[in-house]
């Protein structure tokens, strides 16, 4: 058997060169038809597709109206229901409204009720306060009287345990005289003068009563005498105040003209 040298075994022998050029020309040649037939593909469907935009505009117009009218009913429905709940809202404030205008009328009403009260009771507080005023000045007048009365009363006792005190009978008829006795004030005076005839201030309050009484002559008398007597004592204002009234009384044309001119605060006290 031969023994042979593995590593001497043929190589292989590299393709001819005609083998790639064979293949160069096939893939060239299959790069024309595919370039061909991809332009005259693409120049069918250019060809096809050409009246596509019209048709194209028109269905996206039909479809835009679609969705426009759709837009358009949904927007009217909106603003009708918008619509509604406005003048929904304006019926509820014009409700409201009319509650209101009534409710403020009631108040008003009141209100005028409520001042007409206050002027009533404004004035029954100002008749309170008159009748008050009233009350206060009545009082003070039945205290008056009382004090007098109880002047009187304790006069009567001086005069009823020495007859002959003078200033006690003057000062009981000064006493009548402030209550209005005129009468029982020229009595009461008239005794002080019988105790004492030079009793000055009996003579000017005896000439008032008298005046009071209407007696102007009587009046006009005493007023001199104790104007004299007044003037002697060295009384000067006394004696002014005497003689001005004596005067007065003197020219007056009635008793009720002589009652005005000679008020009471012209008494001696």
């Amino acid at each position: 058997m031969e023994n042979r040298d593995l590593s001497a075994k043929p190589i292989p022998s590299a393709p001819k060169a005609g083998g790639f050029e064979l293949l160069e020309s096939g893939a060239t040649g299959l790069t024309v038809l595919l370039s061909i037939a991809a332009a005259v593909t693409q120049q069918t469907i250019l060809t096809a597709i050409a009246p596509l935009p019209l048709s194209l505009a028109v269905g996206l117009n039909l479809v835009s109206r679609k969705t426009l009218n759709a837009s358009l009913k949904e927007f009217a429905e909106a603003q009708r229901e918008q619509m509604a709940q406005v003048i929904e809202s304006q019926a509820t404030q014009q409700s409201n409204l009319t509650n209101l205008t009534f409710a403020l009328s009631q108040v008003r009403d009141r209100l005028e009720d409520v001042q007409q009260q206050v002027l009533q009771l404004n004035q029954g507080t100002r008749d309170l306060h008159d009748y008050t005023r009233i009350l206060d000045t009545e009082q003070k007048q039945i205290e008056e009287v009382l004090d007098c009365l109880r002047e009187i009363e304790k006069n009567t006792q001086v005069i009823q345990t020495d007859p002959s005190h003078a200033k006690a009978y003057y000062n009981r008829g000064l006493t009548h005289q402030r209550l209005g006795d005129a009468e029982a004030a020229v009595l009461d005076y008239s005794e002080a003068i019988r105790i004492n005839d030079a009793y000055a201030k009996a003579y000017h309050n005896r000439g008032v009563a008298r005046s009071t009484l209407g007696d102007r002559k009587g009046a006009v008398e005493d007023l001199r005498t104790a104007a004299k007597l007044f003037f002697e004592s060295g009384d000067i204002a006394s004696y002014q105040r005497a003689r001005d009234l004596a005067k007065r009384i003197h020219e007056v044309g009635s008793a009720e003209q002589a009652e005005k001119e000679v008020p009471l605060e012209l008494l001696f006290s």
